[in-house]
């Protein structure tokens, strides 16, 4: 046995085939372990910078002794309906909690990120038409049906009717980027009275936090949802980890809903929404809320009493980043951005993979695939984490110095 990897015999389930490695999809570097500070990988040891664990709460031990809690108190599991006649109490105050602190009404919450974006994305369908930003993850699944050309703005509508997507692209356009500004002389051309506007809080690929103040000079006689996906936000953005919720601008036109993965800052395998309450009455009723079990109850456990240790590990994060930034200085091979991310080198010549595997071949493994098209360019990536030692950033420096 290699440490509770390999199935115990009778085990293999009817139906189920071996994988062999003819017909098994190959991941580049691989690892049988949890990476950290360093990962382990063909019997070598690495210092790792890749990732989206963000905090490294999974190396915090408080933060393990409180999942065995969870696991003691609740069990490992909860199948069962979220409408059953028997539901925990623990999904009520956790929801309360997520709502307090990005400042909803209210939260629904579900068994991963990507659910909880697919289910928003199902409801968003039935209401107002939807504007896509470029950057949004596939996971809100909204099929685009009309286009927004920058510069002459020209819409293109691909099915006809009332509900359907606007996407546009990226070519600036009078100091924003096309889209922001494609958009407010759309809506203000626009018949319709309701926009649905989804976006990212964040561009985890460029590094880039999104700037919301274009809200502003939103029509007021008009009706706006903005829906942001916060998954790169969430428990580290903000005083208290809120994420964007506290950069968000108030205006009476503009009502918000966010969307965001548990699992990347807060290492919590869940998801949520958070929205105003007529929102999340709908959610509640629609099949992925009604036909999906809920994450796992000592999850929840956890992400409502590691509130001291997340603060810590935001510390150490902020921390980090600035020694970083002090450390790495004029170095043109890593450019700083609005996340716990550097880019390397330009993702559009060989130059970045070029830098990659010599890091590699020096101890140091970094992010570098290409997303979300596994065979589009790559994007290489420096990923900070509160687990960094001073010793591992310096480490890199001087590396991307001789590369």
């Amino acid at each position: 046995m290699d440490g509770g990897t390999t199935p115990r015999q009778g085990t293999k389930a009817r139906g189920a085939t071996h994988t062999t490695e003819k017909n098994r999809v190959h991941l580049m570097n691989e690892s049988s372990e949890a990476p950290g500070r360093t990962i382990l990988r063909d019997g070598k040891r690495y210092l790792f910078f890749s990732g989206y664990s963000y905090l490294g709460m999974s190396h915090v031990p408080g933060f393990k002794d409180l999942i065995k809690e969870g696991v003691d108190r609740y069990g490992v599991l909860f199948p069962s309906s979220r409408i059953s006649n028997t539901p925990l109490d623990i999904y009520a105050h956790l929801e309360q909690y997520l709502s307090q602190l990005t400042g909803r009404e209210a939260t629904v919450t579900y068994a991963s990120g990507y659910l909880a974006c697919q289910a928003l994305g199902d409801v968003l369908k039935s209401y107002g038409q939807i504007l896509v930003a470029p950057d949004t993850h596939p996971a809100i699944g909204v099929a685009p049906t009309v286009e927004i050309t920058a510069g002459n703005h020209t819409v293109i509508d691909n099915r006809g009717g009332t509900h359907g997507a606007v996407v546009a692209d990226h070519a600036a356009y009078n100091g924003l980027t096309a889209w922001p500004a494609a958009v407010l002389e759309y809506v203000q051309l626009s018949p319709h009275d309701h926009f649905i506007i989804v976006m990212n809080s964040a561009n985890p690929l460029t590094g880039q936090i999104h700037d919301f103040t274009w809200l502003q000079h939103l029509p007021r006689h008009k009706r706006f949802t903005l829906c942001i996906d916060d998954s790169h936000g969430i428990g580290w953005l903000g005083e208290h980890g809120e994420g964007i919720a506290s950069a968000l601008i108030h205006s009476p036109q503009v009502e918000y809903i966010l969307t965001y993965s548990l699992a990347k800052a807060l290492h919590i395998p869940g998801g949520a929404i958070s929205c105003p309450l007529a929102w999340a009455e709908r959610l509640r009723k629609a099949a992925y809320y009604t036909g999906s079990t809920p994450m796992a109850p000592a999850f929840a456990h956890t992400l409502l009493h590691a509130g001291p240790l997340y603060e810590v590990q935001r510390a150490a994060l902020m921390h980090n980043l600035s020694l970083m930034k002090k450390l790495s200085g004029a170095e043109e091979k890593l450019i700083p951005t609005d996340i716990p991310v550097f880019l390397m080198g330009n993702d559009r010549t060989t130059d970045g993979s070029r830098i990659v595997q010599y890091l590699e071949d020096n101890g140091v493994i970094v992010s570098s695939f290409a997303y979300p098209d596994p065979m589009g360019i790559r994007i290489n990536r420096l990923v900070i984490s509160s687990l960094h030692k001073e010793s591992d950033l310096q480490a890199v420096v001087d590396l991307l110095k001789k590369a």
